[in-house]
């Protein structure tokens, strides 16, 4: 039972860390950047190394099928793990510990409960409201909605699709995943087994806040719940003999958390992991409360930020182009070419900060979409 429920969590640290990476831009700077590239460009050279040719195409096959096609194996997953930590949390913690305990108690285990359900639900909603998916119909509502975007860089007017046949609004993308253009797409969750987009854009953050909220809470509880131990049973006043000396000890610190890792093993483990992954979940939630603060996406961040890169690296060197020149034409077409450059960079539109509860205000009175039903097929990203 204890090696189940320990490869479950771990399962689940591992299948949270490699979403937070596929959601990453790989070019970026930064830890997460670098880990990217390490993950999907490195591992995969060395274990085409390895393999061989031939299996790695099979190993291939199957990491594109995962990661990059829409398939419900990570939504069993979470499914499996999120309700089996709470039933672990619930066995181990709620219904053991929190008996007779000075500093918790079953008030903290329907509130819990409570939440717990709440998440559960919002990945519910998160799965079942569409991110609004642009089609012939409608193609002409999302272009004039979002027309002021249009800069002629990173949105041209007149962009056509050639996949949905449609005209391309400002801030939508085309997934290759779904196979369908999304209104102010913001990325693909593999978790919801769909686009984040501007319809759904507030059941995804929702689901996000609300179990960085629980896991939070379970770590807070569990801090709780073993300083009552402590005082329950007085352990740093007490002595511990030593296993293989035979010596007492007076109590310290770490002999403490040695008795209550033995004694407690499995709940230590899961408010660890409460710990790692509200950490984890908190960031990502406050990342997307300054995004929309911001009135932008990660999609948005990512395309303005490589504009912007390529942009800068071109100047740099149309400028030392200038530098070198040695004749007036030379010169000329530097200057004009430097130009150029300079008016297109002026022309990206920047982000505008509108407050988080101005823009929580415009996520949230988004009406809901139930009505569309994508084609969904397996492609590569």
């Amino acid at each position: 039972m204890e090696f189940f429920v320990i490869l479950t969590l771990l399962f689940l640290v591992i299948g949270a860390s490699l979403y937070l990476l596929v959601c990453v831009d790989p070019n970026s700077p930064g830890l997460l950047g670098m880990m990217n590239r390490f993950v999907f460009n490195t591992i995969p050279a060395i274990f085409k190394k390895i393999l061989g040719e031939r299996i790695f195409k099979v190993f291939s096959r199957g990491i594109d099928y995962f990661f990059y096609s829409n398939h419900p194996l990570v939504q069993i997953f979470y499914v499996l793990v999120a309700v089996g930590g709470y039933l672990v949390y619930l066995y181990f913690g709620f219904l053991e510990l929190f008996n007779n305990n000075p500093l918790v108690s079953h008030l903290d285990t329907a509130i819990g409960s409570t939440m717990a359900l709440f998440c559960f639900y919002s990945f519910f909603q998160a799965c079942r409201y569409k991110p609004g998916i642009i089609n012939k119909e409608n193609n002409k509502e999302y272009v004039n909605q979002y027309k002021e975007y249009y800069d002629n860089v990173v949105y041209l007017k007149e962009n056509h699709c050639k996949t949905c046949n449609i005209i391309k609004p400002a801030r939508s993308k085309h997934c290759r995943v779904c196979n369908v253009c999304v209104s102010r797409f913001d990325h693909h969750c593999v978790w919801i087994r769909q686009c984040v987009g501007q319809k759904n854009y507030k059941y995804f953050v929702k689901f996000i806040i609300t179990h960085a909220i629980l896991c939070d809470y379970g770590a807070y509880l569990g801090f709780r719940c073993l300083w009552g131990i402590i005082i329950k049973e007085k352990l740093l006043e007490a002595q511990f003999r030593d296993p293989v000396t035979k010596q007492r000890l007076q109590a310290t610190w770490g002999i403490i958390a040695q008795y209550l890792f033995y004694k407690n093993t499995m709940y230590i483990f899961i408010v660890i992991l409460c710990i790692v992954m509200g950490i984890a979940l908190t960031c990502f939630a406050l990342y997307h409360l300054y995004m929309i603060g911001q009135d932008t996406t990660t999609n948005e961040r990512m395309k303005r930020s490589d504009f912007l890169n390529f942009f800068d690296e071109e100047t740099e060197r149309l400028e030392k182009q200038l530098k070198d020149a040695q004749t007036p034409e030379d010169i000329k077409q530097a200057t004009t070419k430097l130009e150029q450059v300079k008016q297109c960079q002026q022309k990206i539109i920047t982000t505008k900060s509108i407050g988080i509860w101005r823009g929580l205000k415009s996520v949230f009175n988004e009406p809901d979409d139930l009505d569309q039903n994508p084609k969904v097929k397996n492609k590569k990203r």
